[in-house]
């Protein structure tokens, strides 16, 4: 990452932006395939967190203690008529300032939790953000997968979610996991798995995506309880094991 915050290699990023161009004056720009990538995890996983980094903004209505309740879709996209740390929302309408997101966020997640019988619902609320340091990309944050014994209706809404997202080819998928979670006690992980190659979906109508693993990555969270441990070795085969798996 360089001074102005971008993550690219500043020769990749600046072939991307002369793409940009070229696409911009033969009026091509939707030939241009946005990259599409899908947050995953358990319910508190850091998400939302996650995508607040990218975003390079603090956006995360989560410190009010207002869960996920529908995916949100961010659209970044690369303007560069923008000043170098400018940031314009660009949808939804209303809403101007990147600050003001927050507030927007936790207003919508509260009116689903109070409208919709499950508390979740499958729409889509999709913002749109410009910046000269974007490239053009989409970031989904679906709500997170629910552990223990919830109601029904509650498993079956995010499930089928979040189904609809990893199922779909054009998603990458990042699964968020907590570092110190073996991977038979890993719930996300395994229902993602499950999610993504049962021969029939119960939510979306799309094929098994047998391949899954090839498109998606793993972020360990939580890796401070390795900190306080006094045997290094023994630190480092746990973290050995959680890399194999």
């Amino acid at each position: 990452m360089d001074s102005t915050g971008t993550v690219f290699d500043p020769a990749a990023f600046q072939a991307y932006t002369e793409l940009r161009r070229i696409a911009s004056e033969y009026h091509l720009e939707d030939e241009l395939e946005v990259p599409q990538l899908v947050v995953v995890g358990e319910t508190s996983a850091g998400k939302s967190m996650l995508v607040q980094n990218f975003l390079r903004f603090p956006c995360s209505f989560t410190a009010h203690d207002i869960a996920t309740r529908y995916p949100v879709s961010y659209r970044l996209v690369h303007n560069s008529t923008l000043a170098g740390g400018e940031k314009r929302v660009t949808k939804p309408p209303g809403v101007t300032h990147p600050e003001k997101l927050v507030d927007h966020l936790k207003i919508e997640m509260e009116r689903i939790a109070k409208d919709v019988a499950s508390g979740f619902s499958s729409h889509c609320f999709e913002i749109e953000i410009e910046s000269a340091e974007y490239t053009d990309f989409e970031i989904v944050d679906v709500p997170g997968l629910v552990t223990g014994n919830p109601q029904a209706d509650v498993r079956a809404a995010v499930e089928g979610i979040v189904e609809n997202y990893v199922r779909n080819p054009r998603f990458s998928i990042v699964l968020l996991k907590e570092a110190g979670q073996l991977l038979q006690n890993a719930t996300g992980a395994l229902r993602i798995r499950e999610l993504c190659t049962a021969p029939q979906g119960f939510a979306t109508t799309l094929p098994p995506r047998p391949d899954y693993l090839n498109h998606m990555i793993t972020v360990q969270t939580k890796f401070d309880s390795y900190l306080s441990m006094k045997n290094g070795t023994d630190a480092n085969q746990k973290i050995e094991n959680l890399r194999r798996e």
